[in-house]
């Protein structure tokens, strides 16, 4: 029998089902091969300015380069890829792009990396630039820093950079200031572009500053009036706050200290409080569309060490940001603070009531305040490549007292700046105004005022040579007094013979209009009076340094070495001195203090400072030590350091243990030598970390604290040395969270930063920080 075999049924071939059939199946593998092209921006994500020749791959090895304008575009194929963004200066950012469509777009914020070798700091320019490149020393801390060692408080921070020193909130930047009871300051702090400072006695209120959000705090040292007008005489502080890189983020901390066994027995007494300190807060920060939003809110509660001081705070801040477009950004800043504090002066003696204040409960300071910052800004490039930027703000004080809110401070505060950058040249102009007024009986009642600037400044670069340069006028009024500072100017160059080694110089002017408080100020603490100087006049200064940075490299690690000399000038220096200053009828024969120019004033000075980091053995290393020499005269106290050769004797001399002939002549309330020292060390899920300062004697104190406080001359006698702290702290990391372990003034040293108020005995605390 033939087999039959089963007929094809090719009438399907030409079936219409089958016919789209076919088409689907062609259609799908053309799809598979399909290129796309994934494309977009990469910006800073604190500036939003574009980045450059970053560089841009993909696990297929598909390479790219953003233009001038931060634009990129690669082309794949559709589907999954993970792209890496790699720039010089940032963090290696690696992100998950699904591309289903013909061009999909993909933006991208970079975060600047801690890096000793490739640090981009702003510096005193009102511009970011890498650290090599810096006309001027630059002090840094990042946000691994200060959540690692669980700072609070800006003060905390600046306190761990080198050169400077924190006295009753007050910063002294290479010697540059004394102690002033509170009122002015040399430094100027600016807050994400914008100065904040009290408008009655211009003074920095350290709590007032988000913490919990700075991605990053850089201090520039060196007159820097030029760019920020009156109280940057010494420098400047520019901190940065963050929005953030991913969608969501959310950040909660919360910690708790002890000082177990670190008060001894005899300085206890029945009824002492037993000190602790608190807190936590909950940072969120997320990007919908082209909004970003930031919220955050911090509270604490600490009973301190110090009989009678405490501070209950809470701390809300808020920022919103829209990017309209590549030229265009506008949003707004909110800091807030609110607190309820009492501060501790003085001593009643060195010895067993060292923690107990002079004369019971009359020398404490409480207070019950409300601040609150309200800063809009607009950032905006014109299609000419002008670049504008204008900050406004609104700053308000307050101190609450029942029944009514007095003293009261307000402060309106325009900024304007606008860039250019030509060729080799870069070129910057603008303006800046202020209006006041303030209720305050201590300091001549209602007030009220104003002032406002002009300023320009230049960059020129020659191959490996940039020459910088600016000016700036302002005037001051305060009721009918009405003072204008004379022209500065500022003149500096960086020379970098090779990319690792880097020569600079510098030249500014500076100067500061008295406060309001140091001109009208009448209080008394207990037996404590402050006269006021309505003469008082605007002080007049300049600076010189010379430094040189280099950077190094070998296997995997790199290190920097920076040093520098440095010169200051003062005329009109204001000083906070005790004398007869009142009547002889008023109470203890009108002695007490108050402020008074020093007619001329001059402080030379070194500076030392070095870094590690890299990895050993599996190990992430982080190191850095700075040591500051000051020698800081008053040339009315010893005329002869007028004489150039005199002063270079003196100024050798420093570095030996001095004697009354050599004190005679230095101005007051200053440390000569200042040492800080910092490690890290990480290994997988663990790191530890160690801190050491070492503060000299200050060498010359107003002698009213030898002859009405007890102890203090027995006190400087035992601590002629100096004091050194150690700090020390411990961390794991775990899948949900850090737990850290935290201890300070390891040894217990019992020791005064400012005369007469001793400085915190060993703690403990405690810090859990999550992140998701």
């Amino acid at each position: 029998m033939k087999a039959v075999l089963p007929c094809f049924p090719y009438h399907i071939l030409y079936s219409r089902p089958f016919f789209c059939f076919l088409i689907f199946v062609f259609w799908g593998f053309t799809l598979s091969g399909q290129s796309v092209i994934i494309q977009g921006k990469v910006a800073d994500a604190t500036s939003l300015e574009k980045i450059a020749g970053v560089s841009i791959r993909t696990f297929g090895q598909n390479f790219a380069a953003s233009d001038n304008m931060g634009h990129y575009s690669l082309r794949l194929k559709k589907g999954m890829h993970t792209i890496i963004f790699i720039a010089e200066g940032y963090a290696d950012t690696a992100v998950e792009v699904f591309a289903d469509s013909f061009i999909t777009t993909c933006n991208i914020y970079l975060v600047k990396k801690e890096n000793l070798m490739n640090e981009i700091v702003v510096g005193a320019s009102r511009y970011a630039r890498p650290m090599m490149q810096q006309t001027g020393t630059v002090n840094s801390m990042g946000i691994r820093e200060i959540r690692a060692k669980n700072i609070q408080d800006a003060a905390q921070a600046v306190e761990q950079l080198s050169g400077i020193v924190v006295i009753d909130g007050q910063a002294n930047v290479r010697g540059g200031s004394g102690y002033a009871f509170g009122s002015g300051s040399r430094l100027m702090l600016v807050v994400d572009g914008m100065p904040l400072l009290t408008s009655d006695r211009n003074d920095v209120k350290w709590n007032l500053v988000p913490m919990e959000n700075v991605e990053r705090l850089e201090l520039a040292k060196g007159a820097s009036s030029v760019q920020y007008g009156s109280s940057a005489l010494n420098g400047v502080l520019n901190i940065q706050t963050g929005f953030a890189r991913k969608e969501r983020e959310t950040t909660i901390s919360a910690y708790t200290g002890a000082y177990p066994g670190s008060i001894p027995a005899f300085r206890q007494k029945a009824g002492d409080k037993t000190p602790y300190t608190s807190g936590c807060y909950v940072l969120h920060r997320r990007r919908a569309g082209k909004n970003d939003f930031v919220f955050d809110l911090l509270g604490q509660n600490n009973q301190s060490w110090l009989q009678g001081e405490f501070a209950k705070r809470f701390r809300p801040h808020f920022k919103f940001r829209h990017r309209s477009s590549d030229r265009l950004n506008y949003g707004v800043n909110v800091n807030g603070l609110l607190q309820h504090t009492s501060q501790f002066f003085l001593w009643m003696n060195d010895s067993a009531d060292a923690f107990q204040p002079l004369s019971g409960p009359a020398t404490l300071v409480i207070l019950k305040e409300l601040y609150v910052s309200v800063q809009p800004y607009l950032n905006f490039t014109d299609r000419n490549g002008f670049a504008h930027a204008t900050h406004l703000q609104y700053y308000h004080t307050n101190h609450i007292n029942p029944g009514f809110w007095t003293p009261s401070t307000n402060l309106f505060s325009a900024d304007y700046y606008v860039q250019k950058d030509i060729k080799t040249w870069k070129l910057g102009a603008g303006g800046m105004g202020n209006a006041f007024f303030y209720r305050d009986d201590g300091i001549g009642g209602r007030k009220q005022g104003n002032s406002g600037a002009l300023f320009v400044q230049f960059e020129k670069k020659f191959k490996n040579l940039r020459f910088e340069g600016g000016g700036r006028y302002e005037v001051f009024r305060l009721d009918s007094l009405v003072v204008s500072s004379k022209p500065v100017g500022r003149f500096a160059v960086n020379y970098m013979p090779s990319p690792t080694w880097s020569l600079r110089s510098s030249f500014a002017q500076g100067f500061r209009f008295p406060s309001p408080a140091e001109r009208l100020v009448t209080y008394n603490l207990g037996d404590i009076y402050v006269y006021p100087n309505p003469s008082l006049l605007p002080e007049i200064g300049w600076s010189v340094e010379l430094g040189t940075r280099k950077k190094f490299s070998l296997s995997t690690f790199s290190a920097y070495v920076d040093g520098a000399l440095f010169l200051q000038g003062f005329k009109n220096m204001m000083e906070f001195v005790f004398g007869q200053w009142g009547d002889p009828s008023a109470p203890i024969s009108g002695l007490g203090f108050r402020s008074v120019n020093v007619n001329d004033a001059r402080i030379a000075g070194l500076e030392l400072e070095s870094g590690v980091q890299g990895k050993f053995r599996g190990c992430r290393i982080a190191s850095d030590i700075g040591y500051t020499y000051t020698y800081p005269v008053d040339l009315n106290g010893d005329t002869s350091l007028r004489n150039t050769r005199r002063f270079i004797q003196g100024f050798g001399r420093g570095f030996e243990t001095p004697d009354s002939a050599f004190t005679s002549g230095l101005l007051r309330y200053r440390n000569r030598h200042l040492l800080k020292f910092d490690l890290d060390v990480a290994h997988k899920k663990f790191s530890a970390g160690a801190s050491v300062r070492h503060y000299s004697r200050m060498d010359k104190i107003d002698i009213y604290f030898s002859w009405f406080i007890p102890g203090i001359k027995r006190y400087r006698d035992m601590h002629n040395q100096g004091d050194w702290v150690l700090d020390t702290r411990f961390s794991y990391q775990t899948t949900k969270g850090r737990f850290s372990l935290l201890c300070n003034n390891v040894f217990n040293s019992f020791y005064t930063i400012r005369i007469g108020r001793p400085d915190a005995p060993r703690s403990i605390t405690v810090q859990y920080l999550v992140d998701f």
